[in-house]
C-alpha cells in the first residue's frame, strides 16, 4: 500500500480521459485523470467520475506503484483478478481495483484473459506504458480537444486560462 500523502497537493492536472468499465453489464463510463508531480515530474492516476452508480476513492495512485504491482503479477505468470490491485489504494471501496483495471485496459497495460471472463493478463509491452504516456503528454496540443477515438480531453488550456472561474478539472493544486 502506498503511504498516505496529501492527495494532489503539489501536483498539476495534465489530462482527463474516459474509458469503459470492464463488465458488459455496467452502465456508463469512467473518467480518470493524469496528474504530474511538480517537484519530480512523476505521474499518477486518479479516478474522477463514475457516470453511473458505484462509489470509488478519488485518491492519486503513483504510476511507479502501479507498474511495480503489474511487474510482480507478470512475474507470477498467472492471469489475475482486478482485486490484485487492491493494495494500491488506501480507500476501501470495492470498486477501486476494478475501476483501476478498466483504466489499465484502456491504457493497454493489461488486457482481458482470452478464455476466462473476469481475469486479466499483463500486456506484452506494459513496460513501455510510462514512456508512451509521457510521449502522449508531450505531444498534446494546448487547445481543448475531445478525440472520441482516443477518449482524451486535453485540459492544459483550461489550466492556463480558465473561463468564468475555475472548474474542478481545471485546478492547479499546490
Amino acid at each position: 500500500m502506498q503511504p498516505r500523502v496529501p492527495d494532489k497537493i503539489n501536483h498539476t492536472l495534465v489530462n482527463t480521459l474516459i474509458c469503459p468499465k470492464l463488465s458488459e453489464r455496467s452502465k456508463g463510463n469512467l473518467h480518470y485523470q493524469i496528474w504530474r508531480n511538480n517537484d519530480d515530474a512523476s505521474l499518477g492516476i486518479a479516478i474522477s467520475k463514475n457516470e453511473s452508480s458505484g462509489g470509488f476513492s478519488a485518491e492519486l495512485v503513483k504510476i511507479e506503484d502501479i507498474l511495480q504491482t503489474v511487474y510482480a503479477l507478470r512475474k507470477s505468470g498467472k492471469a489475475f483478478h482486478a482485486t490484485a490491485l487492491k493494495g494500491l489504494f488506501i480507500g476501501k471501496s470495492a470498486n477501486n481495483p476494478c475501476f483501476l483495471a478498466a483504466i489499465l485496459v484502456d491504457q493497454k497495460v493489461v488486457h482481458p484473459h482470452p478464455n476466462t471472463q473476469r481475469l486479466l493478463e499483463v500486456s506484452d509491452d506494459a513496460e513501455f506504458w510510462l514512456e508512451r504516456l509521457n510521449e502522449s503528454l508531450r505531444t498534446e496540443s494546448s487547445s481543448v480537444t475531445v478525440d472520441k477515438s482516443k477518449k482524451i480531453i486535453d485540459t492544459k488550456s483550461l489550466i492556463d486560462s480558465p473561463k468564468q472561474g475555475r472548474s474542478e478539472t481545471s485546478k492547479k493544486e499546490g
